[in-house]
């Protein structure tokens, strides 16, 4: 727009995201820039929510998932990849936690329009952006954020438009990734266990997946860690309820680690020796 107020007011909200005057709570603004990240959140809304909004209430994901993640790469760019990683796994504890009282979609088609300001909409919607950014490397991922806005600015858009922009720049279908991420009311709950195989050099590395759904499909990364040797990555093409992987390790693994790089939504229990 062609300004911007950003305002100290009451608002039932801590921000509200008024188009072109953002309200945000009496005493947000104190001197100890205290608030930055919601000022951030609610600034990013001004490009999604606002000018690039979405079609009806069950696509809000792309007004309060978009300004949620943005938020985060913003921070990462000041402060690096770290901060970046601990904001996404403690959205998501809220993720999988929220999941335990309420199994629905992010995609959502209730008509009670508040129960949408949740988990879901914002630290899932976000989370989905960051498997999404994982999944076509970083510079085909800010493409794709350019080109949907670029595409819907002063316009209306759900999320089949944009996948529909995410499939053009991948050259390829994501089908199975929308659908399991936004239209499936649970998430990967993933038991790993590993063991050596008679010779104590290589592993045998089992994936179940426990939660009640089809199997979702996703790259898994594992940390494998030594008594004396570097700790090494593998990854994983999981897409089924049970998986076998037999991996060469060596000898003297003691730990594996799930997910060490932060890049997937899930809980995960680990046993082995």
């Amino acid at each position: 727009y062609k300004k911007l107020a950003n305002v100290q007011a009451k608002t039932m909200f801590g921000g509200m995201e008024n188009a072109g005057a953002i309200f945000y709570f009496e005493d947000a603004v104190n001197g100890k820039r205290e608030h930055e990240n919601l000022q951030s959140h609610e600034i990013v809304h001004q490009w999604f929510g606002n000018h690039a909004t979405e079609k009806s209430f069950a696509h809000l994901w792309l007004s309060e998932g978009f300004a949620t993640y943005l938020t985060h790469i913003y921070t990462e760019s000041k402060s690096g990849t770290g901060i970046l990683n601990s904001r996404m796994r403690s959205d998501r504890d809220v993720v999988l936690e929220f999941v335990k009282s309420r199994k629905r979609p992010v995609v959502d088609t209730t008509s009670n329009f508040m129960l949408l300001l949740n988990a879901n909409s914002y630290q899932k919607g976000s989370w989905v952006l960051h498997m999404l950014r994982r999944e076509l490397g970083d510079s085909v991922f800010h493409a794709v954020i350019r080109n949907y806005y670029a595409t819907y600015a002063g316009r209306n858009a759900d999320t089949k438009d944009f996948q529909a922009i995410v499939e053009a720049h991948a050259s390829k279908k994501l089908d199975r990734f929308f659908q399991q991420w936004l239209y499936t009311p649970v998430n990967p709950q993933l038991g790993i266990n590993w063991r050596y195989l008679p010779g104590g050099k290589n592993i045998e590395v089992t994936i179940n997946q426990l939660q009640d759904s089809e199997p979702f499909a996703f790259p898994l990364e594992l940390e494998l860690n030594f008594l004396q040797a570097t700790p090494r990555v593998i990854k994983l093409p999981i897409n089924k309820k049970t998986e076998s992987f037999t991996i060469e390790a060596g000898t003297g693994l003691t730990t594996i680690v799930p997910d060490p790089n932060t890049s997937l939504l899930a809980s995960f229990s680990v046993t082995g020796k």
